[in-house]
């Protein structure tokens, strides 16, 4: 097995170390962090470990990508976001006092995206009005016991994350047996198959803007507004779509902008997004980001957040 070491300088200023610090417990095997590195499955037909590691301090490092592949370093630039330009966002909410405190605080940092959009849909499925710790622990058995692998490389055991056909050949009764409700089990079957059918075409959905692909979701058995909105942040390109109605969002804006433990609505919360437009995304997540670090830092000050969300 051939293996590929690359060195890539995202754009600047970078850092995945946010992230890492606010949802490392929520990491399944097919994404994780250990012994200084990022440990990541890639590919469907054929899986491939890749590991990054961020040489360097501060906000400007050099990643160095240990692949089999040449082409794993550019599949990671669009996960990653190594070339996202951050300023833009950083300009516009400077003019926020608070979205620019939090900005401060999380100067450079990216989110991953979702390798795939069956891997953002089965995420933000199994995240349907329970906590991100159980929905966490369902996704980590789900990776375990359907995807590819294990696969161990340099002491540590990996796992890809299921591919459409590896849940399609299962039944919804199997997925029920890891601990999910029937209704998320059918509905993640249906989707898979769906898929695997070729009768959603990845190809063009890729192309439309995502308003256009959230309207599409919404057809699709067990997907409401909340979850066609969070998987389109989670997969997508474009900055310009989140999740208004989330708990966890309206909560952290009622904290945030209002002082209070109690979540604004789901409208005022559109508003607040819509001053960061069309970075919406970005404004999002560095919103949870900053209500999750919150409620770690200081136990008793904030009502601990639970997923939303779409009805089942």
């Amino acid at each position: 097995m051939a293996i590929i070491t690359s060195i890539v300088r995202p754009l600047f200023p970078f850092t995945l170390f946010p992230y890492l610090e606010t949802y490392h417990a929520f990491l399944d095997r097919s994404f994780f962090w250990s012994k200084g590195k990022w440990w990541i499955a890639l590919g469907e037909e054929k899986v491939e470990i890749v590991q990054v590691v961020e040489k360097g301090e501060g906000r400007d490092p050099l990643l160095e990508i240990t692949s089999e592949s040449e082409g794993a370093a550019k599949e990671l630039s669009s996960i990653l976001g190594f070339s996202e330009d951050p300023l833009p966002f950083y300009r516009l909410g400077e003019k926020d006092p608070v979205m620019s405190e939090i900005i401060e605080e999380f100067y450079g940092a990216r989110i991953p995206r979702s390798r795939s959009l069956f891997e953002a849909a089965v995420t933000t499925i199994l995240e349907q009005q329970i906590s991100m710790k159980v929905a966490s622990v369902l996704r980590k058995r789900l990776v375990e016991e359907w995807g590819p692998g294990p696969f161990y490389r340099e002491g540590e055991t990996v796992f890809a994350f299921p591919a459409p056909r590896d849940i399609a050949k299962i039944s919804p009764e199997e997925l029920r047996g890891i601990g999910m409700s029937g209704a998320k089990s059918r509905t993640i079957h249906q989707l898979a198959n769906l898929i695997e059918g070729k009768e959603i075409d990845l190809v063009s959905w890729k192309t439309l803007s995502s308003s256009q692909v959230v309207d599409f979701l919404v057809q699709l058995p067990g997907i409401g507004l909340w979850s066609a909105q969070f998987i389109v942040a989670r997969w997508m390109p474009a900055n310009d779509c989140f999740a208004p109605g989330d708990l966890g969002l309206r909560r952290a804006i009622g904290f945030f902008y209002g002082g209070s433990d109690q979540p604004v609505s789901t409208t005022d919360a559109q508003e607040v997004l819509r001053r960061f437009s069309p970075y919406e995304r970005w404004a999002g997540w560095y919103l949870l980001m900053a209500i999750e670090k919150e409620k770690n830092s200081s136990p008793g000050s904030y009502t601990p957040v639970t997923g939303e969300k779409d009805g089942e």
